[in-house]
């Protein structure tokens, strides 16, 4: 289910305002206990981690490959093999006037796995493709990573509003209306997700594509 969702203007970056949705989010969630924080790279930067920190929340948030972090990895002689074709190491990291944090970063073998998400940096290293997060979780490398790779299913669910819901198809004259529709959506959304789980005891199974036309027709 969609706990919160702004909309916001197309000329916002990812992580501005990024501590004030989090604390409206925890806030709303204020009954559950928050295990884990998982953000893609526009959300990685000091006063993001460091609020988080300061709320004792674990994080894990991918990282752009910027120069000095490009440096850092390519000094690594340190590699540690999860499985055939991957590999991962770690290092200490923390931009200017901010805090050394632990940087994990995951390389894949694209000859063995051609179809591997990650970066390419290095020209000459162009057999490998490099993922990189940070996080302060102490956590094995290998189960850094697995335990990322799963917020991958949040791009089902953003699919799935988008074709089943209509959410990237409709702006209205006004903002604030466009958001007051963006979250009526939203609304709509959790009410299936909790059909779906009630009646079908299954959790995102069937789309509502799939429920028109086998359930409610």
């Amino acid at each position: 289910m969609v706990a919160n969702a702004w909309l916001r203007p197309g000329n916002t970056a990812a992580c501005s305002n990024a501590e004030a949705f989090m604390a409206e989010t925890f806030d709303i969630l204020r009954d559950h206990r928050i295990g884990l924080v998982r953000g893609d790279s526009g959300f990685n930067n000091e006063a993001t981690q460091s609020y988080l920190e300061g709320r004792e929340i674990d994080y894990i948030i991918a990282v752009r490959a910027i120069p000095c972090v490009k440096h850092e990895i390519y000094a690594l002689k340190q590699w540690v093999q999860i499985c055939e074709g991957i590999e991962a190491a770690e290092f200490e990291y923390g931009p200017l006037h901010g805090r050394r944090r632990r940087h994990i970063v995951v390389r894949k073998q694209i000859a063995r796995r051609p179809n591997c998400g990650g970066k390419l940096l290095f020209e000459d290293l162009p057999q490998y493709r490099y993922s990189i997060y940070v996080t302060n979780l102490p956590l094995p490398l290998d189960q850094i990573w697995n335990v990322y790779n799963s917020r991958a299913d949040c791009e089902n669910r953003i699919k799935e509003l988008k074709a089943d819901f209509g959410l990237d198809c409709f702006c209205l004259q006004g903002f604030w209306a466009t958001e007051a529709s963006f979250r009526f959506i939203m609304l709509a959304y959790n009410l299936l997700a909790l059909f779906r789980h009630v009646a079908l005891n299954e959790r995102n199974g069937a789309t509502l594509k799939t429920l028109r036309s086998y359930c409610f027709a």
